[in-house]
Formats: C-alpha cells, structure tokens, sequence
C-alpha cells in the first residue's frame, strides 16, 4: 500500500503545471479526494482483514497476499494511465475509438496504456521481492497483466457507465479492482 501512495504520488506530481493548465490535474495541489482514494483502496483493505481472519473463518490456501497486490496493481495501474496518459494529445474512446479529448472518462492513448504497464510492474515487482525475496518473473508477470486488465475494465467502465451518470470514479475504481482479484482468485485457484 505504502508502495503504491509513493509512486502515486510522484505520478500526479509529474508534469503537474502543464496538467494544471490544462485542468487536468487531481485536486488544488495533485493529491486525490478522500473518496477516490477510500473506493481504490477499498478492495485492498478488505483482503488483508479476511486474511487476518482466514484461520478463524477456515480459508487456507487462499493467496491474500498476492490478491492483495492484484488490487494495488489495478488502482496503481489506473492511476499512471490517469496521470501520464493526459499529458497525450491523441486518446480515443476505447469503446468506439473516436477521438476525444485528454481526461476524458474511458480514454485512451498510447503515452497512457505504456505508463499503466509500468504502473502495475512496479507493484508486480513489489510483490515479488517482498514475497519471495526475489524477482519471480512468472508472478511479476501475473500480477502485472492482472492489474492492466483491471486498468482496462476502468476504462470501459468509464467509458460506459461513469461517462453515462451512473458510477462515480471512486464506484469504477472499486469495481475494475473487484474484477481482477476475484479472476485472479479464480485462476489461482484452479
């Protein structure tokens, strides 16, 4: 968690006066709503207490940690796309591909989709050296392609129903980080 705050913050620091004059930029001085950053975290927060309590609640075998650091990597991911991804001049809809203006909810563009991949790398690394002492290059992958995907669900999200009035941002980043863990449960548990 404290990973993703750190890099979080660096990433909204970046480029932050050309984001400022395009206003484009979270909040007064970068930093996020408490609502945007309690429903990014939600999901996170939520696995490691059924951790703490998954030998009175009988769950073993179950990998939180590495659930855990799936749901970091979305919101981490989603961030960098967020932040960098601005700073593009050509984002499209990633529902239709028609061209729409930086910032825009469900767009994207190549500067953002490069910077969600580095996003979610950096926990994917996290995770790995902290969990196993050592880069495993299979589960920095796994968690890295996890949290893409979930990057991706927000943009549709987005795109779809945040765009339409129908989910808050803070609502897309829980459901987006809800998606990956609960795929990334179902295919560690196979």
């Amino acid at each position: 968690m404290l990973i993703f705050a750190i890099a979080s913050f660096v990433v909204t620091r970046m480029w932050f006066s050309y984001k400022k004059n395009l206003q484009e930029q979270e909040g007064k001085h970068g930093e996020r709503g408490v609502s945007n950053v309690f429903y990014a975290g939600l999901i996170g927060v939520i696995i490691a207490v059924v951790s703490a309590l998954s030998n009175s609640l009988h769950l073993s075998g179950v990998h939180f940690f590495e659930l855990f650091a799936v749901s970091f990597a979305v919101i981490t991911s989603d961030t960098f796309a967020s932040e960098v991804g601005v700073i593009d001049s050509n984002v499209h809809l990633i529902t239709s591909m028609q061209k729409v203006s930086p910032g825009t909810n469900g767009g994207i563009s190549l500067t953002g989709t490069v910077a969600s991949i580095i996003g979610a790398l950096i926990i994917g690394i996290s995770f790995s050296l902290l969990a196993y002492d050592k880069f495993i290059l299979y589960k920095v992958l796994f968690i890295t392609g996890m949290g893409f995907l979930g990057n991706l669900v927000d943009s549709l999200l987005g795109a779809t129903l945040e765009r339409g009035g129908k989910l808050t941002k803070g609502a897309v980043n829980l459901y987006s980080s809800l998606f990956a863990v609960v795929l990334s449960l179902i295919i560690l548990t196979l």
